[in-house]
C-alpha cells in the first residue's frame, strides 16, 4: 500500500515539475518574440548612460599645494556680492541650522550673537572659523571685504 502512495507522489511531483519547466520555456519564448534586439540594445545604452551619470565623481581631491592656491584664487578676479556668497556658501548650513548654526531667518539668535560679539566679532568668527564652520566658511579665496558683505547680508536677511 505504501509503494502505491510513493508512485502517485512521484508521478504527481514530476508532473508538476514538468509543467513548471514547460511554462518557463513558454514564457521565455513569448518574451523573446515580443522584444526586439534593437529595443534591447537601445535600452541597454540608456541604462548604461544613466548608471555612468549616477556614479560620476562629484568633485576631485587636489593634493598638490600649488594647484590648491591656483584653484582657490582662480575665480577671485572679481569680488562677489554678499548675496552671492550667502546663497552659494552660507545657506548650505544656515538655511537649515546645521550643526548648531543659527538659521538665516532666526532674528533672536542673530541679535544675541551681534550683541555678544559685535559686528567685528561676527566677521572674525567667519574669518577664523567657529564650531563646525571652517575658516572663511571653507572658501579660502574670500576676502575680508567679501566676508563683511556676506555677514551684513545675513544680518539683513535675519532682520537685525
Amino acid at each position: 500500500m505504501e509503494s502505491n502512495h510513493d508512485k502517485v507522489f512521484v508521478t504527481t511531483f514530476l508532473g508538476v515539475i514538468g509543467f513548471l519547466v514547460a511554462l518557463t520555456v513558454g514564457i521565455v519564448v513569448i518574451a523573446n518574440m515580443i522584444t526586439s534586439t534593437e529595443d534591447t540594445d537601445e535600452l541597454r545604452q540608456i541604462a548604461h548612460e544613466r548608471v555612468q551619470a549616477r556614479i560620476a565623481p562629484v568633485g576631485e581631491v587636489i593634493t598638490d599645494p600649488n594647484a590648491i592656491k591656483v584653484s582657490a584664487s582662480a575665480g577671485s578676479d572679481e569680488p562677489r556680492s554678499g548675496e552671492e556668497i550667502v546663497q552659494g556658501l552660507c545657506s548650505g548650513c544656515h538655511a537649515a541650522g546645521v550643526a548648531g548654526a543659527p538659521k538665516q531667518d532666526d532674528t533672536a539668535a542673530w541679535q544675541s550673537r551681534l550683541d555678544a560679539q559685535g559686528h567685528d566679532g561676527l566677521i572674525s568668527s567667519v574669518i577664523n572659523g567657529k564650531g563646525a564652520m571652517p575658516p572663511k566658511a571653507g572658501d579660502p579665496s574670500l576676502s575680508e571685504a567679501e566676508i563683511e558683505q556676506a555677514v551684513d547680508t545675513m544680518l539683513q536677511q535675519a532682520g537685525v
